[in-house]
């Protein structure tokens, strides 16, 4: 006799689509169907609509919650009457920021259900919201850290629900991104470098792609470049800076370029649905955040097979490691940042060398159905 399939319920109050959603979105691709049956249970915004699109795809029923904002208390009676009609046997909330998923909190608590969180971003909160969270995570079943770093974070924070706290890593779907190159040549490469990075054929192309937003650390970024530039010799200054991203630091951004005199190698190219082909077309990729949770980026740049330069911060440090497969630098030091990238563009045997076993590496540790099995033994201990 087969095991009965047991509910879970995918919970997020996000109003904004961002890497916890597509991590979200990952887990119910690959987890076993066969053994859990899932539900999607979000808001009704507008931005939310080809991310629920992409569950229905898989066949995942999705619940939108008629509700006015992400603090509507009508969300309350409207999740424990999911609890009660879906026969929920577990929820587990993905929390975008640590004060999110209060009402998933509450309505497991009420219905006496399993209730599982994954901490995304953790950090510390106010001094009401924080005695507010200890009260709802003392229910809480597991509590999910993307990196090792977060872990330390939370146990700090919640000290009595350290022995809650698991860490599974995010992970990256490989047999999609390998297949976005499937059709993409030299020439696609040729074009990407012409029309989008509006690169000479001798330019060495430096990718960023990051929301711009401060925590990214784009402002310090642009010092760096001007630093770099001031010291470099000609015949290195073929380079040109390709930031791809949207957020609402554009303009404070274009107005540095402008201060900093840097419109002939840096170029804003705004959010792009192609970021495989663009990174198969750069020479090397450059994160420089001041915090970061986790930096998925960095593994789809390292599967891209580029050489990369990112911060010692958050879970970063447990993705690249200093000299072996890219270079960490301190965040907020644009002379330490000038310097890593002044190594890469001058020595062609280092940028070889930092990336050769970078896809496979990816491929082994960081792969989605490692993850989704991760979650699987969690449900299944629960």
């Amino acid at each position: 006799m087969k095991p009965k399939q047991k509910n879970i319920l995918f919970f997020t109050d996000t109003p904004e689509i961002g890497g916890a959603e597509h991590q979200m979105y990952l887990l119910a691709k690959f987890l076993d169907r066969s053994k859990f049956n899932l539900t999607l249970c979000c808001g009704p915004y507008e931005s939310l609509n080809d991310w629920v699109q992409k569950f229905k795809s898989e066949k995942i029923p999705v619940i939108r919650l008629e509700i006015d904002h992400k603090n509507d208390t009508k969300q309350l009676k409207l999740l424990k009457d999911i609890i009660k009609e879906e026969k929920i046997d577990l929820i587990h909330a993905n929390l975008w920021n640590p004060a999110s998923g209060r009402f998933a909190f509450l309505a497991a608590r009420t219905k006496k259900i399993p209730l599982i969180i994954t901490e995304h971003d953790p950090f510390k909160l106010n001094f009401l919201k924080t005695i507010f969270k200890n009260k709802l995570i003392d229910y809480t079943t597991r509590i999910i850290a993307i990196s090792k770093d977060n872990k330390k974070t939370i146990s700090k924070l919640f000290p009595d629900s350290k022995k809650k706290i698991k860490v599974i890593h995010n992970g990256i779907d490989i047999t999609w991104w390998k297949s976005q190159m499937l059709s993409f040549g030299e020439k696609d490469r040729t074009e990407i470098r012409t029309k989008t990075f509006k690169a000479n054929p001798n330019d060495l192309v430096l990718l960023t792609a990051a929301e711009l937003h401060p925590r990214k650390g784009l402002h310090i970024y642009l010092q760096a470049i001007q630093k770099l530039l001031e010291t470099l010799p000609e015949k290195h200054k073929n380079l040109r800076f390709i930031i791809a991203g949207a957020g609402h630091q554009r303009e404070v951004l274009e107005k540095l370029i402008q201060k900093r005199n840097l419109q002939d190698h840096v170029e804003l190219i705004g959010r792009h649905s192609q970021i495989p082909q663009l990174m198969k077309s750069a020479d090397i990729f450059v994160l420089p955040s001041i915090r970061e949770a986790f930096g998925l980026v960095n593994l789809e740049a390292m599967l891209s097979g580029l050489p990369g330069i990112a911060t010692r911060t958050g879970g970063i440090p447990e993705i690249v490691i200093d000299g072996k497969n890219g270079l960490l630098v301190p965040p907020e030091n644009p002379e330490k940042l000038a310097e890593a990238i002044k190594k890469l563009i001058t020595s062609r045997t280092l940028r070889k060398q930092l990336s050769k076993n970078n896809p496979s590496y990816v491929e082994k540790i960081f792969n989605t159905q490692k993850m989704a099995k991760a979650y699987e033994k969690i449900y299944k201990e629960i």
